[in-house]
């Protein structure tokens, strides 16, 4: 089940709980390119470091998403930080980033999601 979160200080304690507790933690910054799908999924193929195939459309981040590997066997954490201002700009792209990542997150054992608006 994904986690949401609001600003302030018990967002950074999370992330810092998560990492204390054995998770790969990879964070995906929302506000780093903008406030639409393009930005989004430029963000999340540059956080992650997704495959050259990835094509920036949701059904290859849905794909990527599946296929997110760990090489060290630890279960990750997925934290989509700082979404607040997509949330607002563009309330159907936010929608459709939630839909794919609680199907990720359903359908994987070792991913944990959480989401942080601020």
């Amino acid at each position: 089940m994904t986690t949401f979160l609001s600003r302030g200080p018990s967002a950074d304690d999370h992330i810092d709980d998560l990492v204390a507790r054995g998770y790969d933690v990879r964070v995906v910054n929302a506000s780093a390119s903008g406030t639409d799908k393009t930005a989004v999924l430029r963000e999340f193929a540059f956080a992650l470091a997704l495959p050259d195939w990835f094509g920036h459309n949701w059904d290859a981040l849905l794909d990527a998403l599946r296929d997110l590997d760990n090489a060290e066997g630890r279960p990750i954490a997925l934290v989509w930080d700082h979404v607040r201002a997509l949330r607002e700009a563009d309330r159907h792209t936010y929608a459709d980033v939630i839909e794919i990542l609680d199907q990720v997150e359903s359908e994987r054992d070792d991913l944990r999601v959480t989401v942080i608006a601020r």
